[in-house]
């Protein structure tokens, strides 16, 4: 089980520093500093585990234009999500997947996403991802922070995800899959 140890000490370096994070912050009361430690520590302590596989980036705009780009942005990754008695869903995630230059992107982070009440087995989410990622291309591998809307359709176990990011002329969409172990 080596993943899954890499896995844990990974989320328990995220779990201290966004602790540390909402400590230093004085607006932060007690109360909400807990709260932000147990929507990140409830994952990793009682959450169920996730595969995740990506597959597809869309390229948006002139920022691409002239540009052999790779759509398949093939990849994958565990992570683990916990949903609360409202049917919130608090995620931890690593993934890595080919980017839009064929280099592989990692990302580690933290999701959290609400959802519409089931239609049938069918749901719809929407939320934030907070994390770090890394590229290539970018002073090779710094680590860089990103803050990205989320959005996903759920049936059963499985659910579609999606993010954009936002750029100067134009947007990066990614779409991935989700399967709750």
């Amino acid at each position: 089980m080596k993943i899954q140890k890499i896995f844990c000490f990974i989320t328990t370096a995220i779990v201290f520093q966004l602790t540390a994070v909402a400590n230093e912050h004085s607006d932060f009361s007690g109360a909400q500093t807990a709260s932000v430690s147990q929507h990140v520590v409830k994952p990793y302590q009682e959450g169920g585990w996730d595969i995740y596989l990506t597959g597809y980036a869309w390229h948006a705009g002139a920022t691409f234009s002239g540009k052999e780009l790779n759509y398949k942005a093939y990849g994958g990754g565990v992570g683990k999500h916990w949903i609360d008695a409202n049917g919130r869903e608090d995620f931890l995630y690593v993934l890595a997947f080919a980017d839009s230059y064929k280099h592989l992107q990692p990302i580690i982070g933290y999701a959290r996403q609400w959802f519409t009440k089931p239609i049938g087995p069918i749901s719809l989410g929407g939320g934030f991802t907070v994390g770090l990622t890394g590229r290539e291309d970018i002073l090779h591998y710094l680590p860089l922070p990103v803050l990205l809307p989320i959005g996903s359709v759920r049936f059963k176990k499985f659910s579609l995800m999606s993010t954009v990011v936002p750029r100067k002329k134009g947007a990066l969409g990614l779409v991935w899959m989700r399967y709750q172990i």
